[in-house]
C-alpha cells in the first residue's frame, strides 16, 4: 500500500512555485518572440534557430508550461484533500 500525505505549507509552497516558474516561461517566450520579431537577422544560423525555435523549442516550452499547470492544479487538488480529510 502506498502512502498518501504532504506538508501543508510546503504544498502551499510547491503551487506558487509551479504557478511563477509558469509565468516565467510565459515571459521567456514572449521575449524571445518580440525580440526575433524586431531584430534583423539573416543567414544560415538564423534561419536554423528561427526553424528550431518555431518547431520545436516553444512546443516544447509550451509543453513545460501545461505541465507546471497541471501539477499546480494537482498539487492544490491534494492540499485540499488532505485539510478536508483532517477536519
Amino acid at each position: 500500500m502506498s502512502a498518501i500525505g504532504g506538508e501543508l505549507d510546503q504544498l502551499t509552497a510547491l503551487k506558487s512555485t509551479f504557478d511563477r516558474q509558469t509565468a516565467n516561461v510565459a515571459e521567456l517566450v514572449s521575449a524571445v518572440d518580440g525580440q526575433l520579431g524586431s531584430t534583423y537577422w539573416v543567414g544560415p544560423a538564423s534561419e536554423r534557430f528561427r526553424g528550431l525555435w518555431t518547431s520545436e523549442f516553444k512546443r516544447n516550452l509550451a509543453n513545460l508550461q501545461s505541465a507546471l499547470t497541471e501539477a499546480g492544479v494537482e498539487v492544490a487538488r491534494r492540499r485540499d484533500a488532505l485539510i478536508q480529510a483532517g477536519s
